[in-house]
């Protein structure tokens, strides 16, 4: 028994001393819980009281309604977003003006220099909208098409929407890149701008 529960260290120290990209899995429901005193302490430091959860636990307030169209199933929607970390570090957006003003911080991290490039082109996604989700060539994780989903279903174009997700629902345990680290709750701002009605 002593010689078993041995090789167990041994080897769990081995791997621990591989190539430094070890990935500790957490229990998924002790991260939830995690997730879900930083997402509660995010709302109450940003005054946001009035939000709603989908089922599957991403958390969506309505900033503004919005002047224009209503959006309905089977829309084709054109939307820009900025995504960004409890911390309001933004990672990713689809508004160029955005990205240049990061671009031009001095100093900016070599993790930011890629995803924000002067040569990059920033353009809106265009989704054709469904209450029960979507995804565009499956860029997007299971958490951010919920949360934009059950958004739109109250919003009207011109609007303006903000969701936050647990990293189960989001990147979870391996991040993304430099730029999204592990276990990290996802905050995505967006604004529906253009329809075409079906």
């Amino acid at each position: 028994m002593k010689k078993g529960l041995f090789a167990i260290v041994i080897a769990l120290v081995v791997m621990a001393c591989g190539d430094g990209n070890v990935v500790i899995q957490v229990d998924p429901a002790i991260q939830l819980a995690e997730d879900s005193t930083i997402i509660a302490e995010y709302m109450e430091d940003k005054g946001f009281d009035d939000f709603k959860t989908t089922v599957s636990g991403v958390r969506y307030i309505i900033l503004e309604e919005g002047t224009g169209d209503p959006i309905d199933e089977s829309d084709i929607v054109t939307f820009d977003f900025i995504g960004k970390l409890t911390n309001d570090s933004i990672f990713d957006t689809s508004i160029k003006a955005i990205g240049d003003s990061i671009r031009n911080v001095e100093n900016i991290p070599d993790k930011f220099s890629s995803t924000f490039a002067e040569n990059r082109v920033y353009a809106p996604f265009t989704i054709t909208y469904a209450a029960s989700g979507w995804t565009i060539n499956g860029q997007f994780v299971r958490g951010f098409s919920d949360g934009v989903s059950a958004a739109f279903n109250e919003m009207n174009i011109d609007g303006h929407a903000l969701i936050i997700m647990p990293s189960i629902l989001g990147y979870g345990t391996g991040g993304r890149g430099l730029i999204i680290p592990p276990n990290a709750v996802l905050v995505f701002e967006f604004f529906p701008r253009e329809i075409i009605k079906q």
